[in-house]
């Protein structure tokens, strides 16, 4: 027999009020959540400091700069603007900065000589970020031409390599051309005067010398023979001593890598913004697939072979082949990204 109880239908009735209540709440929470902004609170004596040269290449460092990315991160970055990688590179050396990001070949060169350096990243590899650029006057219509010309370029970085192995490969003795050792805007001066037969250039001055002179120059990449890799670099007691900072950094970066795949055209006018490069040039020379952040084997084997060359040329003294991988802070990129190291360890 079914008794029916005036008390129990109160407290069924009392109990889908609290429940409705709680799930009002409940949604309230999520929707609080979700349109939270999440920005990562910055820690105290999170302040980083990167030296950083305002080229193409360092567009990662740009657009998480731009769109607020490290403090999102929890980070406080300054940025150093600076003209070449390797002027990056003496900052942390000299103490200025707490990280730099640079070209490959002036990190070779710092380590063989016995600078306290550590690398963190790769975040960029270009195979058309730098060209030898000659006038289409002077009879120089392949590398071969080259022979008895002058060539400006700024030695010490990877230009000088990106010249010798362009010859190499091409049969020009590195003595048959006469070098000569020009800070950029001075190379570009000269070669604009006519005052250089040709001249190694990087980009964003390399796309603007095309739209300036058209077909008044000869442009010879060297995709098959080089890849212009930026790396993030910073001395191994910074590194060691500020882990979160570093992570940090290295969060913002990624988050920089998917703004660029996400909305290629918005980071393009950033860094093209930043750079003072018009929105027309950067579209002909932004190549969102240049930027990834990885430790891979690929940088370990350049390093080796412009060791080598370096040996080979006297640039530097000839010594037992260092291991790179003990110059690498993979920690803290596998920490992060995993997937982004990839080399043997």
């Amino acid at each position: 027999m079914k008794i029916a109880s005036k008390g129990g239908d109160r407290w069924r009735s009392n109990m889908r009020i609290v429940l409705l209540a709680l799930s009002a709440l409940a949604v309230g929470v999520v929707a609080f959540l979700a349109f939270r902004s999440p920005v990562t609170p910055t820690m105290a004596g999170t302040k980083v400091s990167i030296a950083v040269p305002m080229q193409i290449n360092s567009a990662l460092i740009l657009v998480a700069s731009g769109q607020g990315l490290f403090r999102k991160a929890g980070v406080d970055v300054a940025s150093q603007p600076l003209e070449l990688g390797k002027d990056a590179l003496k900052a942390v050396l000299d103490g200025e900065a707490d990280l730099a990001v640079v070209a490959d070949t002036p990190v070779m060169f710092a380590l063989l000589g016995g600078a306290d350096i550590a690398m963190l990243a790769g975040i960029s590899q270009s195979r058309r970020a730098l060209a030898i650029i000659a006038h289409s006057d002077r009879g120089i219509n392949k590398i071969e031409d080259l022979k008895s010309k002058s060539i400006g370029l700024t030695q010490g970085t990877n230009l000088t390599y990106f010249l010798d192995a362009m010859l190499q490969v091409h049969g020009v003795p590195s003595d048959g051309v006469t070098a000569i050792d020009l800070r950029t805007d001075a190379a570009i001066s000269a070669f604009k005067d006519g005052r250089l037969d040709a001249a190694v250039v990087y980009q964003p001055f390399l796309g603007e010398l095309q739209s300036e002179m058209g077909n008044r120059i000869k442009v010879f990449y060297g995709e098959d023979v080089y890849a212009f890799r930026f790396i993030l670099v910073g001395k191994p007691s910074y590194i060691d001593s500020h882990p979160q900072e570093v992570r940090a950094v290295l969060r913002a970066l990624i988050a920089a890598n998917q703004a660029i795949r996400t909305n290629p055209v918005e980071a393009r006018r950033l860094v093209g913004d930043v750079l003072n490069i018009d929105d027309a040039t950067m579209a002909k020379i932004f190549e969102p697939e240049d930027y990834a952040i990885s430790l891979d084997q690929a940088m370990l084997l350049a390093l080796d072979d412009q060791t080598r060359w370096a040996m080979k040329k006297g640039l530097a003294e000839t010594r037992p082949m260092p291991n790179y991988m003990n110059y690498m802070k993979y920690q803290d990129l596998e920490a992060v990204l995993p997937t982004a190291v990839t080399i043997v360890h």
